[in-house]
C-alpha cells in the first residue's frame, strides 16, 4: 500500500475533515482515502479550464429553442 503526505493542510480543512470522519466513525486517514475515491469513481461532467467563468446565458426573444426549431434550421441549411 502506498503512503500519501499531504503538506501545508489549511488548518480549517483539517479540522472538517476530522469533524466528518467522527460523524461516519472512521479515522481521518480513512474518511480522506473514502473522499479521494468518491471524487475519483464519480462520473465527471465536462468543465470549463480552471478558473474559467461560464458566459452568461442569453435569453432569445421567441423563448428557448425547441427540437423542431433546430431540426427545420438544419433542414433549411442543407436546401
Amino acid at each position: 500500500m502506498s503512503t500519501l503526505v499531504v503538506k501545508n493542510l489549511p488548518e480549517q480543512l483539517h479540522e472538517r475533515l476530522k469533524v466528518q470522519a467522527q460523524q461516519h466513525h472512521r479515522s481521518i486517514t480513512k474518511e480522506a482515502i473514502s473522499l479521494i475515491e468518491q471524487g475519483l469513481l464519480a462520473p465527471r461532467a465536462i468543465a470549463p479550464q480552471a478558473g474559467a467563468l461560464l458566459p452568461p446565458l442569453v435569453r432569445l426573444p421567441g423563448g428557448p429553442l425547441t427540437t423542431a426549431w433546430i431540426e427545420a434550421a438544419i433542414a433549411d441549411g442543407r436546401s
